[in-house]
């Protein structure tokens, strides 16, 4: 059995379309889940919804609420920042027959963790092992990565490390090069709901020390690297080379939304 119980909870979650779900990432219908599936899912999902935060520079509140973010995301076409991009693909996940649950991180920034609940994530059971799925950290993995501490993980052109802390919580590291790695956020394994994050979700869009406020952010995983729009630059990563291309006026930051992204 899973080290959590998530049975019943999933089963009283708000059900979402899964068909225009899977529609909007490009991906197939499965009946039955498996590892394959999941990484499928995950990496289309990098590839086709972006990480973006900008219905927070446009007044507009952010609700942790499942069907209006189905609107927002999957009706609209539109991206989100974490607890509504991970929130979301929880609900998939579920109604698709996967066995997980959400958690949360503190993100490492400006050498030190964040606040608790400040990012959430999500864990998927596969016999005996559970793998960390993110598809709302903005620039990550492409694919779930295995919950062993101490494996080195590669995904694309970078890798992964998970440790494990003497207080039974887990470090997720990146590096460029498979030596030299860097902290991304401290997570434990325990299972949380969605309503635990509306206080940070409400801190992210309100409070002035957020970094979401700072400046607008819209970025993408594409098939070669990636695509990052913010409010002065156009940032493309072909095979780890990177080109940036000033954003002069805001006239130029919708015509390059609208070229890109697809808003």
């Amino acid at each position: 059995m899973p080290p959590f119980d998530s049975l019943g909870n999933q089963s009283k979650l708000p059900k979402i379309d899964v068909d225009q779900y899977l529609q909007r990432i490009k991906c197939q219908r499965e009946r039955v889940p498996n590892l394959r599936y999941l990484k499928a899912l995950h990496k289309n999902h990098v590839l086709h919804v972006p990480f973006e935060n900008l219905d927070i520079h446009l007044g507009n509140q952010i609700i942790l609420d499942v069907k209006k973010i189905f609107t927002k995301v999957i009706l609209n076409k539109r991206g989100g920042f974490c607890f509504e991009l991970n929130g979301l693909f929880y609900h998939l996940l579920s109604q698709l027959g996967f066995t997980c649950h959400l958690i949360s991180a503190q993100v490492y920034q400006d050498g030190d963790w964040g606040l608790p609940f400040e990012h959430v994530a999500i864990l998927v059971y596969f016999e005996d092992q559970m793998y960390l799925v993110d598809v709302g950290f903005g620039d990550l993995f492409l694919q779930p990565k295995l919950l062993q501490p101490g494996l080195v993980q590669m995904d694309f052109n970078r890798y992964f490390r998970i440790d494990k802390t003497i207080d039974d919580e887990y470090v997720l590291r990146l590096s460029e090069n498979s030596i030299d790695f860097e902290e991304k956020y401290l997570f434990s394994d325990k299972e949380r709901q969605l309503i635990e994050f509306i206080d940070m979700c409400d801190y992210h869009q309100t409070h002035e020390n957020s970094h979401f406020r700072k400046k607008k952010i819209i970025t993408r995983a594409t098939s070669t690297g990636r695509i990052t729009l913010t409010d002065s630059k156009l940032i493309t990563t072909i095979a780890g080379k990177k080109e940036e291309q000033n954003i002069l006026n805001f006239d130029e930051f919708r015509v390059k939304l609208k070229e890109y992204f697809g808003m």
